[in-house]
């Protein structure tokens, strides 16, 4: 038996004829494709990128950005005077060698064989991969191929199926390389692990492997490919990625840095972002900047781009000539007002902040939607407008629409105005509903206690005060009391919870919670009539 039969051959005797072949000189190596490892090393070498819930966008956008509109812009997108589809143009940019998505497999698996016994310091390997695998690969026609590269790499979670599709013959090279028939397969990041088996090769039969290769069975150095063209050197997997000016890239590299916590980072990515944004795009680009400031503790700057956000959105509303419909995006809108809304209030502005959460309100009702976050963050700016009634009224809808908490804040402001019983009752509804915390327990029994001191007697309730500048209100509860039995209890309760955070942009998380407000003190007095 010779050693291409010992250490390769005998191993792949009963595979289906389904199966295709990828040598790799180094066993270590994965099987990520050429844009996958380009885009590692663009995050130094950081390999959890591709488990990050962006790269399914960056890796579109490199595709777009980096490969086909410079190669269309360089007049590689036609052929017999039209202009070619996204999957031609990049089947011919791969087989000149460029980093595209796609990895190559041949036909032959002497042909795989011969790469994976390049150089002898290490292990090599054969990938044996079965297209006919419950993986699901979709073969198409390059030159019948109608599909955008936004279709054929931007995928859903939903989608399992890879696309592959023929690389043409080419025979023999100008230096007599071996060039062979293969598959080009759609890597999204890694093949599917059941769909590829693995061969190691030996590197102290690498030598003998090579020789054989050539003197028994014809191999040369092989090849998948005849030449390269410029453009395609240039965006080899070797080579660093260019400068990239593309909105939407730069709005992927924010948003991994606001994910990471690096708000300052975020800020700069988004600004790039609005300098290189068409005007139709810019408000949103504006709103994920103010996010990043605002998680920064900036609510300045974040008020500033929200307002530059809505201005944008109103503006391109009534510009006829790029919007003729006069189309307004109400989703990005009401977020714009709920979040300057939010800033406001932190900057403690709260008229400012009370009329942004009202256009909140209105414009997502106008698109159908009742958000509870705006009503409970207008509940909290008129109670601290000592709008009691109105706050009363907010958190009911919030309770509606299906806020678990606004039940808490509601028992707080019947409280303050007197009325325990219904505070009782709207505490004990909280906890049935499964709002146990702490604060919640410790003041539905504060105010069972204050129900049971009052007991049957009239009592009269003084208007809240705040006690100092740490704005802790006192409420005054006078009862009828003996002129020998007089007393004074204090009662103390949680505060309200703070405003909800800031609405998220797409992929990002919502903004934390803003901070709540000081609790507050009942005081019972026992004085005569």
């Amino acid at each position: 038996m010779t050693v291409v039969e010992r250490a390769f051959l005998s191993k792949i005797n009963n595979l289906p004829s389904t199966c295709v072949f990828r040598g790799h000189a180094d066993s270590s190596w994965k099987l990520h494709s050429a844009a996958t490892r380009r885009l590692i090393d663009f995050f130094d070498n950081d390999e959890s990128i591709i488990e990050k819930a962006i790269f399914s966008d960056m890796h579109w956008v490199y595709h777009r950005s980096v490969l086909l509109e410079p190669a269309r812009n360089n007049g590689f997108g036609n052929a017999n005077g039209q202009m070619i589809p996204d999957i031609q143009l990049l089947a011919r940019l791969h087989g000149f060698g460029a980093a595209t998505g796609f990895l190559d497999f041949s036909l032959d698996p002497l042909a795989a064989l011969g790469y994976a016994c390049e150089g002898d310091e290490c292990d090599g390997s054969v990938f044996v991969l079965d297209l006919a695998s419950d993986s699901g690969f979709r073969q198409i026609s390059v030159d019948g191929a109608e599909q955008s590269v936004e279709e054929i790499f931007r995928w859903s979670d939903m989608r399992s199926e890879s696309l592959c599709f023929e690389i043409p013959t080419q025979g023999k090279n100008a230096t007599g390389e071996s060039v062979s028939d293969g598959i080009s397969v759609q890597a999204w990041p890694l093949l599917p692990a059941g769909a590829v088996r693995k061969i190691v090769i030996a590197a102290s039969d690498k030598p003998e492997i090579r020789q054989e290769l050539e003197d028994r069975y014809g191999y040369r150095k092989p090849a998948l490919f005849a030449d390269l063209q410029r453009f395609s050197v240039v965006n080899s997997p070797r080579l660093p990625l260019p400068q990239i000016e593309d909105p939407e890239f730069s709005l992927l590299l924010g948003n991994q840095c606001y994910l990471q916590g690096d708000y300052t980072g975020a800020v700069t990515h988004y600004g790039e972002s609005i300098e290189l944004a068409p005007y139709s795009e810019i408000g949103y680009f504006y709103f994920v900047r103010g996010n990043a400031k605002a998680a920064d503790g900036d609510f300045q700057g974040a008020l500033l781009d929200y307002s530059s956000g809505i201005h944008c959105e109103e503006e391109l509303a009534r510009d006829r000539e790029r919007n003729p419909e006069g189309i307004t995006n109400g989703f990005r809108l009401w977020r714009l007002y709920y979040n300057r809304g939010n800033a406001r209030a932190e900057l403690e502005d709260l008229i400012g902040a009370l009329s942004d959460y009202e256009e909140a309100i209105r414009i997502s009702f106008q698109d159908g939607e009742r958000e509870s976050s705006h009503f409970t963050n207008r509940g909290n700016v008129n109670f601290l407008l000592n709008r009691y009634g109105d706050a009363i009224s907010d958190y009911d809808q919030a309770i509606e629409v299906g806020d678990p908490f606004a039940r808490f804040s509601k028992g707080n402001m019947l409280v303050i105005l007197g009325r325990f019983d219904e505070a009782l009752q709207c505490y004990d509804g909280a906890i049935r509903e499964g709002d146990d915390r702490s604060g919640v327990i410790c003041n539905r029994n504060g105010v069972a206690a204050i129900l049971n001191r009052i007991g049957g007697d009239g009592y009269v309730v003084s208007a809240p005060r705040y006690k100092d500048s740490t704005r802790r209100l006192i409420v005054e509860v006078s009862l009828r009391a003996d002129p020998d039995n007089r007393y004074t209890e204090f009662f103390n309760f949680h505060g309200m919870k703070g405003n909800i955070g800031n609405a998220a942009g797409q992929h990002l998380p919502g903004g934390k919670g803003y901070r709540g407000r000081a609790g507050f003190v009942v005081v019972v007095k026992g004085e005569e009539w």
